[in-house]
């Protein structure tokens, strides 16, 4: 079984989570901006607006379904995905840039910063899972048990090659957003199966599923389906190298 662990303390009266969270949207936005330009989606100017407000909508969905859909935390990953897709999409289209390569920068971008993020979920333990015997499980106060928030840290580098690769072999706009979604999306609905029920605040379910199972299901799924079956855009032969 993995130990119980936790942040060194950091001076300044710094907070490790908070710094992390901090990292994850500088390197996202670092590798956003770089993928936007490799595929020439426009000037300077409109790339950082892009950038800028697909992390505003991201952090806005994140805070607002947490809040809505309540359980043990404040923040909320699928609502945080959710929230980047609406923006990016109204951007995109108000920048006039094409929306699918738009959609693919972006997506390329986020498992590089969704490292750090999940690192300081890792690290905060916040996501607790069922209690376990297995060995991926944390000795959490009170039993053994899985930390989401660390499985899902462990498996973002497999995100990162998924993206890397899909994006060396697409032929057109769309399919480095519909590979990621179908990947992030199966990964998260097969992870929430092992959110704990108990203690004080567990996670609301409808149906037996989780909100994030839902939109894993009613979303990231069907979109990524379809961006890989009904995509025509070409891609920009420069970006792929």
């Amino acid at each position: 079984m993995i130990p119980w662990f936790e942040f060194p303390a950091l001076p300044f009266g710094l907070q490790a989570f908070g710094l992390l969270l901090t990292l994850s949207v500088i390197v996202n936005h670092l590798v956003l901006v770089r993928r936007a330009r490799a595929l020439e989606l426009g000037s300077k100017g409109a790339i950082e607006a892009l950038a800028i407000g697909t992390a505003a909508a991201a952090i806005g969905g994140a805070y607002g379904v947490g809040k809505l859909v309540g359980g043990g935390g404040t923040l909320s990953s699928a609502g945080g995905c959710l929230g980047a897709i609406v923006g990016l999409v109204g951007i995109a289209w108000a920048l006039r840039m094409p929306v699918l390569a738009a959609a693919d920068a972006a997506t390329y971008a986020f498992p590089f910063g969704w490292i750090f993020a999940r690192a300081a979920c890792a690290f905060a333990h916040d996501h607790p899972g069922k209690l376990s015997t297995s060995l991926l499980a944390v000795q959490f106060p009170g039993g053994a048990r899985f930390d989401l928030g660390l499985l899902e840290w462990m498996a973002t580098p497999l995100l990162v090659a998924i993206v890397v690769l899909a994006s060396r072999r697409a032929s057109r706009a769309g399919v480095v957003s519909g590979v990621l979604s179908i990947a992030y999306g199966a990964l998260r609905f097969g992870l929430d199966f092992l959110r704990a029920e108990d203690g004080r605040s567990p996670d609301p379910r409808w149906h037996g599923l989780t909100a994030a199972q839902w939109a894993c299901l009613g979303v990231m799924i069907p979109v990524g389906i379809v961006l890989l079956a009904w995509g025509r855009a070409p891609i920009n032969r420069r970006a792929s190298s």
